[in-house]
C-alpha cells in the first residue's frame, strides 16, 4: 500500500473520531476540540517523514509524541499514536495488514521499549501508578526496562493486565480490527464508541477513579444503548462531563477502528461525516 494512503486514513480517522459526538468526550462545541484537530495533522506529517525511513517503532512512537508536544503540550493523542503507528507501519509494507502487524509486535525490542516508554513519560498523559512492572511516570523506571531486558511486547503483556491499548497489542488488535468490522457493517461511529465502552471498562476512567468506577460507566453505557436516543445521550454526556469523567481509552480505540476501516474501504468517509451531521446535538 502507498504509504500516502496510509497518513490520509490515519488523519482522517482522528478528525472524525474528534468530529463525532461521544458522550463524556471530545467533539465540536467542547474546550479542546481544536487541538484535537491540529494533532492529527501534526501526526500526519510525522508519518510523511517517518514512514519512509522505516525506523524502529519504539523510535516513530517518541517521534510522534514529540512532534505533537512541541504545538500542543497538553497530551490529546498518545492512545491514538501507540495504537496507529504500528498500524501505519504494519500497512505501509503492503501484503496482508494483521500478518504484518503480528510480525511487527513480536519482534520489537528493548530499544523499542525504551523509547515508548520515553514517549510515555513526556506525553503529559496521565499514566497512574502501574499495578506492577515499572513506573514510566520516572526516568528509574525507563532505566528498569533495560536492566530488566524488557522488550515493547513484554511491556505490554504485563500492562494488558489493566490497560487496553497495551492489551490490543497482545492480543492482535482484536478491538480494533472487530470495530473496524462493525463500521464496514454499517455501524455508525457514535454506536461503535457505546458498543466499545459498554464491553471494555475505560482504561483512562480506571486509572483516575479506580476499576470500580470504570465498570459503572460500561454499566451506565449499556443501559444508554437499551434505549438509544440522542436526548437519552445528550442526558448522559452532560452527567460525564459535570463528574470529570472522560472516556478517553476508548476514544482512541474508536480512531484506530476508523483507520483500519478507512484502510479498507476508503469510500465509508462519506457515511462517517453524514452521520457526524445525524448525531450531533
Amino acid at each position: 500500500m502507498w504509504f500516502m494512503q496510509v497518513v490520509e486514513a490515519s488523519e482522517l480517522a482522528c478528525i472524525i473520531e474528534a468530529g463525532t459526538f461521544k458522550p463524556g468526550n471530545i467533539y465540536p462545541g467542547r474546550k479542546g476540540y481544536i487541538n484535537f484537530l491540529v494533532s492529527a495533522f501534526v501526526l500526519r506529517r510525522t508519518m510523511e517523514r517517518m514512514l519512509p525511513q522505516k525506523v524502529r517503532v519504539g523510535t516513530f512512537i517518541k517521534e510522534a509524541v514529540l512532534d505533537r508536544k512541541r504545538i500542543i503540550p497538553e497530551n490529546t493523542n498518545l492512545g491514538i499514536i501507540l495504537l496507529h503507528v504500528p498500524l501505519a507501519v504494519a500497512a505501509s509494507r503492503g501484503g496482508d495488514l494483521e500478518d504484518n502487524l503480528d510480525e511487527l509486535v513480536s519482534s520489537t525490542t528493548v530499544d523499542d521499549a525504551e523509547e515508548c516508554a520515553e514517549a510515555l513519560m513526556l506525553s503529559g498523559a496521565f499514566l497512574g501508578t502501574p499495578e506492577k512492572g515499572p513506573d514510566l511516570r520516572y526516568e528509574k523506571g525507563v532505566k528498569d526496562i533495560r536492566v530488566n531486558d524488557m522488550t515493547l511486547l513484554d511491556l505490554f503483556l504485563l500492562s494488558s493486565q489493566w490497560d487496553t491499548i497495551a492489551s490490543e497489542w497482545v492480543n492482535k488488535f482484536s478491538i480494533t480490527f472487530s470495530g473496524a468490522d462493525m463500521l464496514m457493517s454499517g455501524g455508525s461511529v457514535l454506536q461503535l464508541y457505546m458498543n466499545i465502552l459498554s464491553r471494555y471498562p475505560d482504561s483512562l476512567i480506571r486509572r483516575r477513579f479506580g476499576e470500580e468506577m470504570a465498570t459503572k460507566i460500561s454499566e451506565e453505557a449499556r443501559t444508554v444503548l437499551r434505549d438509544f436516543s440522542l436526548d437519552n445521550l445528550k442526558k448522559w454526556d452532560e452527567h460525564l462531563h459535570r463528574n470529570g469523567i472522560n472516556p478517553g481509552t476508548t476514544a482512541d480505540l474508536v480512531a484506530s477502528s476508523l483507520f483500519v476501516a478507512l484502510l479498507k474501504k476508503e469510500e465509508l468517509l462519506k457515511k462517517f461525516l453524514n452521520d457526524i451531521d445525524t448525531f450531533h446535538p
